[in-house]
């Protein structure tokens, strides 16, 4: 559901993967000058050649087109979906292993299937070439795209006309379009664009005081060691959990920073209303979840003010609203990954027309989920190894 919570329509909310992708397509095809983008994953299917489609239609009327697309992302493109990447046609040895070592863990995921236990599973496919659609891209005079390197660069952003930005957590692919929780909010107004890309360049700090700003971690910006602990976007995440007096609605693909647990542990004892939706299993580190979700039930001690919601599909939003008021949206899990290792950019918001609207998508998600009042089951082993993993993706930096 689009939802534009303000006559001024400065923000929206874009409620699932169709509501998203046909915004951001609509934008791109009103698109005059410009349309930048940063993605993670691309992936060669249905939903990535839709896109490629209205990229290349407002290249070839003359819009200058930008694209920033993570190499890294390939393994993951490689492990799931589709299985095959549109824009990276090669795979290093060391890439199809990573495919291979994630397929074999998690195995191919659809919405609503438990995954097995460890299995090994086929190499990944032969990569079929690059689509003629990514080959007319990267050819185009009007395209710029930066594909080949490792940018750890976990954002999603869409920038048209330096006017419109679109971000949230939705990647290009049919399982992001059809089968995933994600949710992608519009900014519209060429003060916030200008906001924002003050942010991106270090050039501006965060200011809680105003309406709309951006939370980020950027590598290149932070100018030390791209450590978990030195972080300034989870400093200000926590500090803005640690502020909630009524209310905390967290929607969240991924887990693992222990101090987020602790936070929201934190304010479950001082009498705040705390609910958590995350996927009945995730795509990867699905027993780092339900550990997770385990230790705060037990931490809370069956407080009657806390909830754990399990939906039946994957969730792969980030949001977090605190007294319906606050909201932090973006790309950002609550991980060592995203506190160190990975570019974010959340969306900060202090608007409580626009955090209703929130609450109310989230709501819908909750209504749709199951809750745990019990110990939810896991595997132990899978726990311990997907925590080794991110604390050591989160410690390791670059």
């Amino acid at each position: 559901m689009l939802l534009n919570p303000h006559e001024s329509r400065t923000l929206s909310v874009l409620d699932g993967g169709e509501v998203a992708f046909a915004e951001i397509v609509r934008r791109i095809g009103e698109a005059q000058h410009s349309v930048e983008m940063r993605t993670f994953l691309w992936r060669d299917d249905k939903t990535g050649h839709r896109m490629a489609e209205a990229v290349l239609a407002a290249a070839d009327r003359g819009v200058r087109v930008s694209i920033k697309k993570d190499r890294i992302a390939a393994v993951y493109e490689y492990s799931g979906g589709s299985r095959q990447s549109f824009f990276h046609g090669r795979m290093k040895p060391k890439e199809r292993f990573e495919a291979w070592f994630l397929g074999s863990v998690y195995g191919r995921r659809s919405a609503g299937r438990r995954l097995p236990r460890f299995s090994v599973s086929k190499p990944p496919p032969r990569v079929r070439g690059l689509h003629p659609l990514a080959q007319r891209l990267i050819r185009h005079p009007n395209v710029r795209l930066s594909s080949a390197k490792r940018r750890f660069d976990h954002s999603k952003l869409f920038v048209i006309d330096d006017r419109v930005a679109v971000l949230g957590s939705m990647g290009i692919g049919d399982n992001h379009h059809d089968d995933w929780v994600d949710m992608m909010i519009e900014v519209e107004g060429a003060e916030h664009v200008a906001r924002l890309r003050q942010r991106l360049a270090g050039v501006a700090e965060f200011d809680p005081t105003r309406r709309v700003d951006f939370l980020l971690h950027s590598r290149d910006g932070a100018g030390k060691p791209h450590q978990a602990t030195s972080c300034a976007l989870a400093r200000q995440r926590l500090d803005l959990i640690d502020a909630a007096r009524q209310s905390i609605l967290v929607e969240m693909a991924y887990f693992g920073d222990r101090r987020f647990e602790l936070a929201l542990t934190r304010a479950i004892r001082r009498g705040v209303d705390v609910t958590l939706v995350t996927g009945e299993r995730a795509d990867v580190l699905g027993d780092l979840n339900l550990a997770s979700c385990n230790a705060l039930l037990r931490l809370a001690r069956g407080a009657s003010n806390f909830r754990v919601a399990l939906h039946p599909r994957n969730v792969h939003a980030k949001v977090v609203v605190v007294d319906d008021r606050f909201c932090d949206i973006g790309s950002a899990n609550f991980t060592p990954i995203s506190h160190g290792v990975y570019d974010e950019i959340d969306l900060y918001a202090d608007d409580p027309g626009f955090a209703r609207h929130v609450r109310r998508a989230i709501e819908r998600h909750v209504a749709e989920s199951r809750i745990a009042t019990e110990r939810i089951p896991y595997r132990k082993v899978f726990n311990a190894v997907e925590r080794a993993i991110v604390a050591y993706q989160g410690r390791a930096g670059s």
